[in-house]
């Protein structure tokens, strides 16, 4: 039997949880102090003198589209504000099921892309915009020994929800069909 600490539940000896929670505990501190150093963040993302760098940042956080931080994410996924529009540009994997695309870009605005994001409607309550487009992008992997560069980036879907658009949708009923698995 191995030996466990005190607070650890009685119920979980002998099957393998304690492995599994001191690895668990492990990763949870070996993250923790590589995010305690400096580690990349999205505010990396944009420069410094950039007025609109917190609104972009907020943008971020609304749509909760990206999960992964510099520098493992590329130079073109990015927020752009231009006259009241926000763009996003995201790189999604290109795919046989455009479908699956298709759906994913909807969801992703509407509701976004993670329970605690809110999509297009928190970026509307919470900011000027009164537009959000996103364009899903595909970076092709560049040859052994090259960068990708931005010209190489190609945009193959486009999305748009204006302010106005999003106060015919019926938000209820696309909730109610997502989570009951029908179609989007």
């Amino acid at each position: 039997m191995n030996a466990m600490p005190p607070f650890f539940p009685s119920s979980a000896r002998g099957r393998g949880t304690w492995s599994t929670a001191a690895l668990v505990l492990t990763l949870a501190v070996a993250a923790d102090s590589a995010g305690s150093d400096g580690d990349a963040s999205a505010a990396d993302m944009y420069d410094d003198d950039d007025e609109d760098k917190e609104l972009k940042l907020e943008i971020e956080r609304r749509m909760g589209l990206f999960l992964v931080k510099p520098p493992r994410r590329h130079a073109s996924e990015v927020v752009e504000l231009r006259r009241g529009r926000a763009t996003v540009r995201y790189w999604y994997s290109l795919g046989p099921d455009a479908d699956q695309v298709a759906c994913d870009g909807l969801r992703w605005m509407v509701f976004g892309r993670d329970q605690w994001s809110g999509g297009v409607p928190r970026v509307f309550d919470d900011t000027e915009i009164t537009e959000v487009n996103l364009h899903f992008v595909h970076v092709p992997k560049p040859r052994p020994g090259k960068k990708s560069r931005a010209r190489d980036v190609r945009k193959f879907v486009e999305m748009r929800l204006s302010t106005r658009k999003m106060d015919d949708l019926e938000v209820d009923e696309a909730m109610q069909a997502v989570e009951s698995g029908q179609g989007c």
